[in-house]
């Protein structure tokens, strides 16, 4: 479980492509996590991955295809700047909203437009559980919903979220990793079970 605080960015240093799935060595300078260790879950892009190894600098993962179909993970490539948050601990703060790591599909940047002290991005994507100023979780980051649009959804970005994660790099067309608030999902399948049962 996450909160959708991303801690840092890392770079995607290499791409193993296996009849499996991928694996991937992600670096992060400084590497700011000197608990991690093989076996932890980690959040890249949002999406709850396994650490195989730790090297130096660096950690390895492996991506199957059912991950790879449903998020961006699919075009990494060297060099690509990605977003990383180790798991919650209970004895800390929650900064976002419960973030599982379960990506449920991607989505468009339909538009950037960057003003003086924050960035206003469009996202086109439709759902139930998008309301306005609820939570949702893109490429990890936990972001509130500003408006809903007829294509989707905007939100407002301020210069520290900025700083901290890969959003800098998205342009239009760039596809981000979705997730939509846990706990909305939870309450609308316990009712409809009510309903039908």
């Amino acid at each position: 479980m996450f909160s959708g605080i991303v801690e840092t960015t890392g770079t995607v240093k290499s791409v193993q492509v296996l009849p499996g799935g991928k694996r991937f060595i992600i670096e992060s300078e400084p590497f700011i996590f000197d608990d991690l260790k093989n076996g932890d879950s980690i959040a890249v892009n949002g999406t709850c991955q396994t650490v195989e190894e730790v090297r130096g600098n660096s950690f390895q993962i492996f991506s199957v295809p059912e991950t790879l179909s449903l998020t961006n993970m699919d075009f990494f490539s060297q060099g690509t700047i990605v977003n990383l948050e180790r798991p919650l601990k209970f004895n800390d703060r929650i900064g976002g909203h419960i973030v599982q790591g379960h990506i449920e599909a991607m989505a468009d940047v339909k538009s950037i437009e960057s003003h003086e002290n924050y960035w206003d991005i469009e996202i086109a994507f439709r759902s139930p559980y998008v309301i306005p100023k609820g939570s949702i979780s893109m490429d990890g980051i936990s972001l509130t919903i500003h408006e809903i649009t007829k294509d989707g959804f905007r939100v407002q970005i301020i210069p520290e979220t900025l700083k901290k994660t890969n959003i800098p790099h998205w342009k239009t067309g760039t596809k981000v990793n979705m997730e939509t608030d846990y706990l909305i999902k939870a309450f609308d399948h316990i009712s409809r079970w009510r309903e039908q049962n």
